[in-house]
């Protein structure tokens, strides 16, 4: 082998690796031509070259406003903060590298944030609001988010969890703005989290969109309203598109969505004026107290008697006026637990304790015995509550008498209704009364005592209302077959509770296709239903039974009577002695039905002559206006069957001429 110099074994391994010859190339070529002692030369010249190679950088320099834009573009493309940073290492000069260390921060902390990435970060810091027992969980993923946009969004959810937890935030969250220089975020705390649940109640909008959508519902997202119970989320569906379409997609929605969204009970699905609203229930459903929403203090307006509602979707506490004409009387009904008995109470109290016992009058039924007992004592009461169907009928008796000795008063005075009359006599107003009926379903299928409580409920749902006194009837089991359609048509105002059919949802609220109450979510969440429409309310909580019991004992004893109308009529006089000739049987029922609505101008011996009352003719005019037969109204109206033979017919000739007037009547007015 040739002897070699040390001096040119170095510039052939720089020539070889100039023409980019590897370590191992090198290694291999020199082992053919060198000794052991020229190839260990060459070994460590190739070590050195590797070793410098990791000290000393290129000494190539890149612009800096190219470095920038390189990495921007490995940012919003995905690429990986640590990623970026080692092929950094490996190609830059040390100037460079530390340019480019800064440049990525700057851009980590302060790019823009993509739509699709802004949503996808929105949505996962949603389900962490929702979830979230603390607001320290916040807090940690906040510190670990570069970037001050997505930061903002982090620390002014975590105050939102404060808020919602009841938890007071500790100097960690303060600190961590500050820390980042966002002291700018505490500016406005309130105005931050409204933003935030104004971002978060967008994107379930869109997400909701998005979705039906997919099920071939063209549709937009126009906005969302949170109430104490649920979100309202409004679609617009576009031209062409049924709402049928979507009417049934409640569980659907639940399969889908439930779990993003955070919602395990179907949304109620509605009909308002240019869109369809979604009605998502909350996780962290709020409580509408008592105290905090009624009045109790300001001036009394005897023509508008109200009682309390509930808080709708805006937030807005709904009072039910008394004294509109289109609402006088309501049935209510839903299962245990629905809300139905915190409703009654806070009504029945809110009127003891807003009003004297001289105007607002209390009549009261409570056959279970566990919802209105507790108000035994009121000075408001006509009489002690009843319990049970005999003494709920002596109420009722009592009742019609006043309704005619009423009558009789606007008679003589000249007027029609206590509107009238009270503003004829404000200083000595005619009070109003209210009964309350709780759990009718079983008064109405008492075999004894049915008859005359339902042809005494036909006659105050005809005319009451007019003579001041307001009908509110109860019940858990909403039964068609007994709460008669008369019964129902002429309770105008509809409040529907939780239910556990969809069928029930329909009775209450009038319209057999109406199953929204098999949605509501229980604990005072209720439908109101009157001639201007169906509003979703969450019903008040009168509090602990202690909170119940002070309001109950101060509404004993704190208002001073006023000067009122007084019929004179006694209660006392409608004792279940004097009622007895209510329990005759049913062998006289259709007789006396019939007798009570009809009246014989002569003797029948000597002629047919027969006038329909004024209650017949109410009952009448709104079944046939509702489309019944002339045979079911006489089953309804009369209780007539055709085997009842010559009075059925009797009769049915009297109804069939009533309803021919009626038509005649609507030609003329045509």
């Amino acid at each position: 082998m040739h002897n070699y110099t040390n001096a040119e074994i170095h510039q052939a391994v720089t020539a070889l690796k100039l023409q980019g010859l590897s370590n191992q190339e090198i290694q291999k070529e020199a082992e053919q031509i060198f000794d052991f002692s020229q190839q260990l030369y060459v070994a460590n010249i190739l070590q050195e070259s590797y070793f410098g190679s990791k000290i000393i950088r290129p000494v190539k320099n890149y612009d800096n406003d190219y470095l920038f834009e390189i990495i921007y573009q490995g940012v919003i493309s995905g690429t990986d903060y640590n990623q970026i940073i080692d092929v950094c290492s490996e190609e830059l000069n040390l100037e460079d590298l530390a340019f480019s260390k800064l440049a990525l921060e700057y851009i980590l902390i302060n790019r823009y944030i993509s739509t699709y990435e802004r949503d996808a970060f929105i949505l996962e810091l949603y389900k962490q609001y929702q979830e979230s027992k603390s607001y320290q969980d916040l807090v940690k993923l906040g510190d670990s988010t570069k970037n001050v946009y997505l930061k903002q969004l982090v620390y002014k959810t975590a105050e939102l969890v404060a808020k919602k937890t009841g938890e007071t935030p500790s100097l960690s969250l303060a600190i961590s703005k500050i820390n980042q220089n966002y002291g700018h975020l505490t500016s406005n705390t309130e105005q931050d989290i409204t933003e935030v649940e104004e971002t978060f109640n967008h994107k379930v909008g869109d997400t909701l969109v998005e979705t039906l959508n997919d099920f071939g519902v063209n549709c937009s997202y126009v906005d969302t309203k949170v109430g104490p119970t649920f979100k309202r989320v409004k679609i617009k569906l576009k031209k062409g598109v049924s709402f049928k379409k979507v009417q049934g997609l409640g569980s659907d929605l639940v399969q889908q969505l439930g779990e993003e969204l955070g919602f395990e009970n179907p949304p109620m699905i509605s009909v308002v004026p240019g869109a369809v609203v979604f009605d998502i229930p909350r996780l962290e459903r709020q409580i509408a107290h008592f105290s905090d929403y009624v009045d109790l203090t300001s001036e009394i307006d005897i023509n508008g008697i109200v009682i309390p509602g509930g808080v709708d979707v805006d937030g807005k506490y709904i009072e039910i006026s008394l004294c509109d004409s289109n609402v006088y009387h309501t049935l209510g009904g839903g299962m245990t637990g629905g809300g139905k008995s915190q409703f009654e109470k806070a009504m029945v109290l809110y009127l003891a304790l807003r009003y004297p016992s001289s105007l607002v009058q209390l009549a009261l039924s409570d056959v279970k015995l566990v919802s209105l007992t507790c108000f035994n004592g009121l000075p408001h009461l006509i009489a002690p509550v009843a319990e049970d169907a005999a003494n709920t009928l002596q109420i009722f008796d009592y009742l019609v008498a006043e309704q005619e000795l009423r009558y009789e008063e606007f008679k003589r005075m000249g007027v029609e209704n206590i509107k009238e009359y009270n503003q004829m006599f404000p200083d000595c107003p005619m009070p109003r009364i209210v009964s309350v009926t709780d759990e009718c379903f079983d008064l109405l299928s008492d075999s004894t005592y049915k008859d005359s409580i339902e042809m005494n409920l036909m006659k105050l749902l005809a005319k009451a209302g007019a003579a001041g006194i307001n009908i509110f009837l109860f019940t858990q089991r909403p039964d068609k077959d007994v709460i008669k359609p008369l019964i129902r048509s002429n309770c105008s105002g509809k409040v529907a509770f939780m239910v556990s059919r969809p069928e029930d949802s329909g009775i209450i609220l009038g319209n057999p296709d109406d199953n929204r109450a098999a949605s509501l979510l229980g604990s005072g969440d209720m439908l109101y239903k009157s001639p201007k429409g169906v509003m979703r309310l969450q019903g008040l909580y009168l509090g602990t039974k202690v909170d119940f019991e002070d309001y109950l004992n101060q509404a004993m004893s704190t208002h001073k009577d006023i000067p009122c109308w007084d019929s004179g009529l006694e209660f006392s006089r409608f004792s279940i002695d004097n009622t007895s000739n209510h329990q005759t049987g049913a062998k006289n029922s259709n007789k006396s039905t019939t007798d009570s609505l009809v009246k014989n101008n002569q003797s029948e011996a000597v002629s047919f002559s027969i006038n329909l009352n004024d209650l017949a003719k109410s009952q009448i005019h709104s079944l046939h206006s509702r489309g019944y037969e002339l045979h079911q109204i006489l089953q309804q109206v009369f209780n007539l069957s055709r085997s009842d033979g010559r009075r059925y017919r009797r009769i049915r000739e009297i109804v069939t001429e009533f309803i021919a007037s009626l038509e005649d009547q609507n030609q003329d007015d045509i």
